[in-house]
């Protein structure tokens, strides 16, 4: 009996383990094509299902069709939920992310480490966002009916010509633009002064770094030195905004609808849609998406409507409506930069290159060489963690389902009034990647976190004496965006406090180091007591494996309420005008809510093996609202 409750203990242990990824983030945030919205199509097409039909009893009737714009323009709300997404738990209530280094006094142990974005270690900002997304759309759409073909065939397409503007508002309160240099060894051969730092985080994230640092690297020949390079962000960099226009999709319809009468009609229909917008590339963190990501699709759907009153004079009446419609998104190429599993926003902190070369004779204390070691190269995780994926959609759904009031008559008989409110369900699931055939896009065995480690430590010996400068290979497996293992989260401003953190106590696999002339110094000075200690380094270094990264994905659901008159000059006898107007606020569910998902796999052609990566499955959605009119003509 024991045995089976201590399973039952432990998937349910598993299973709480596999919801701790609601600190994740989304690498990048998708939302429904600015073409999928059955909002400004349904309403129209019903009305023309039932009200244009030109057949006669044999079932071929006259052609007949319509043309008509809609114009929209949207604007997302709830911003913060957009932060959420982004950002996770790292902002606090102001939406605001705190900067600050690791000598900062009372640090915010949810702050991020200033340190890795080349600020000073006694920086302090608070970085704020005010995420918005607007969109001016012109829907074209045109309807045909063919019944002169078959009896309540039709077909229907519309384009959507979009412009879109994506804002992060970034802005920066800077608290303390710091004043430190960066010690001897943190991140370069010598000390780096404050004014090759960055000035703020807007910098870092805008893509600046210090560059390439050349060094004096021995005391005693001045003509030897030292070259790093401290690389800036080239992928999920930040801006306050950016827009674009293309017309977002194609997509076409064709349809039959196989009841037909006037007071209920039933139908369904064929659709695809052919990707005209724009492609997903990396380059930054909240790009804007014209369109659905560049995903061919294709799919079904079902209509119908019942009018359940009518009035004696039939004059007027309400009827119920309701359609869906299922696509699947296929495969496509897209570029997307991923995080570590279990340490969101790692694509912010920095890497280093390791080499299986070993200079200068770098050992433990039993003289053995470590199997890799600092090559003078640092760069923003995201730099490396940046692939080229395949990325496909099981299922896109809308439905929609509304009342609609019908005044004939309206106007002294100038023509018909409707009125339609109603809802909107859309739901997106969760996104399955793939790395293309060459599975093995990532160097393994060469890139580890640095953290908070010194990468330098310096020989002293003589006479006469002479002070050298010896890359390490300390590696901080378990340091996260918010502090190094070293100076932890909290901020060290103690001295003696500083000098026993620059010992690399706490990096992977501790050893005391040392060169066949001598031990290696935490300081860049001539001196061998107390103050200048000896330094550990890693001689079994850990480095990031492509099983390591988080090849994090996002599905959606929205709900959305509408409301749209329309008024049609039914007194003309071919060409019949009409025109409406409408509002809708769509609420997106579950931000930031997460679980896992389906494995991110490699095409079983690859010529190298790769292991299944687990990828987190992030529930994120826009909410926005939305005005529209639309003007058209029928023919009959």
């Amino acid at each position: 009996m024991h045995k089976p409750i201590q399973k039952y203990i432990a998937l349910c242990a598993l299973i709480s383990m596999s919801m701790i990824h609601a600190a994740d983030v989304a690498p990048h945030f998708a939302i429904r094509s600015q073409g999928f919205n059955s909002v400004r199509r349904v309403p129209s097409q019903t009305y023309h299902h039932v009200n244009l039909a030109g057949y006669g009893d044999d079932g071929c009737g006259p052609a007949y069709g319509s043309f008509w714009l809609t114009g929209e323009y949207t604007r997302s709300f709830r911003g913060h939920d957009i932060t959420k997404c982004l950002f996770g738990e790292a902002v606090n209530d102001n939406h605001c992310l705190k900067i600050q280094g690791s000598r900062v006094a009372g640090r915010d142990a949810n702050a991020l480490l200033a340190d890795y974005f080349y600020l000073p270690t006694d920086f302090d900002s608070c970085v704020c966002f005010s995420p918005r997304i607007q969109n001016v759309i012109l829907d074209m759409n045109y309807y045909v009916g063919m019944d002169n073909i078959w009896k309540g065939l039709y077909f229907a397409m519309e384009a959507p010509l979009t412009w879109t503007k994506w804002a992060l508002n970034i802005r920066e309160n800077v608290q303390n633009k710091g004043g430190n240099d960066f010690d001897p060894g943190y991140f370069t051969a010598n000390s780096l002064s404050r004014d090759n730092l960055n000035a703020d985080f807007k910098a870092f994230a805008a893509g600046n770094a210090p560059g390439t640092i050349t060094q004096v690297s021995n005391t005693s020949i001045p003509t030897l030195q030292t070259t790093t390079q401290l690389r800036g962000l080239q992928f999920a960099k930040m801006r306050k905004s950016s827009a674009m226009t293309t017309v977002s999709e194609l997509r076409y319809y064709l349809g039959w609808n196989f009841l037909l009468e006037d007071n209920y009609h039933m139908g369904f229909h064929l659709e695809a849609s052919a990707p005209t917008g724009n492609r997903p590339e990396a380059e930054w963190l909240f790009e804007p998406q014209n369109g659905n990501g560049k995903h061919t699709e294709m799919g079904a759907g079902l209509h119908g409507h019942y009018t359940f009153w009518n009035a004696q004079d039939e004059n007027s009446s309400w009827g119920f409506e309701a359609a869906l419609d299922v696509t699947h998104l296929f495969k496509t190429h897209q570029t997307r930069t991923f995080d570590l599993i279990d340490k969101p926003l790692s694509r912010y902190m920095p890497v280093m290159e390791m080499g299986s070369e070993i200079l200068f004779g770098l050992q433990n204390p039993t003289a053995e060489a470590p199997s890799a070691q600092f090559k003078n190269y640092i760069t923003p995780l995201a730099n490396i963690t940046t692939f080229d994926v395949d990325v496909t959609v099981g299922a896109q759904v809308d439905f929609i389902a509304f009342f609609r009031y019908q005044k004939n008559n309206f106007m002294c008989g100038e023509g018909m009034m409707t009125w339609d409110f109603g809802y909107n369900l859309y739901y997106r699931s969760c996104e399955n990647i793939e790395l293309p055939c060459d599975c093995k896009q990532f160097d393994e065995n060469t890139w580890a976190l640095k953290g908070d480690a010194q990468v330098y430590g310096y020989e002293v010996f003589g006479p006469p004496v002479v002070t050298a400068s010896v890359p390490l290979s300390a590696t901080e497996t378990d340091a996260t965006i918010h502090g190094g293992t070293n100076f932890g989260v909290n901020g060290v401003v103690n001295t003696e406090e500083i000098l026993a953190a620059k010992q690399n106590p706490k990096i992977d696999h501790p050893e005391l180091a040392s060169t066949p002339n001598s031990a290696l110094r935490v300081n860049f000075a001539n001196d061998v007591t107390a103050t200048n200690p000896q330094i550990n380094s890693s001689f079994d270094p850990i480095f990031i494996q492509q099983a390591d990264i988080n090849f994090a994905r996002t599905k959606q659901i929205t709900h959305k309420l509408f409301s749209k008159w329309q008024f049609t000059f039914t007194d003309r006898e071919k060409w019949v005008p009409y025109m409406g107007w409408g509002f809708e606020a769509e609420f997106a569910q579950g931000e930031g809510d997460c679980n896992t998902c389906e494995t991110t796999e490699c095409e079983t052609t690859c010529d190298t093996s790769c292991e299944d990566t687990n990828g987190s499955c992030l529930r994120c959605g826009l909410s926005q609202w939305g005005l529209f009119a639309n003007i058209g003509i029928s023919y009959q």
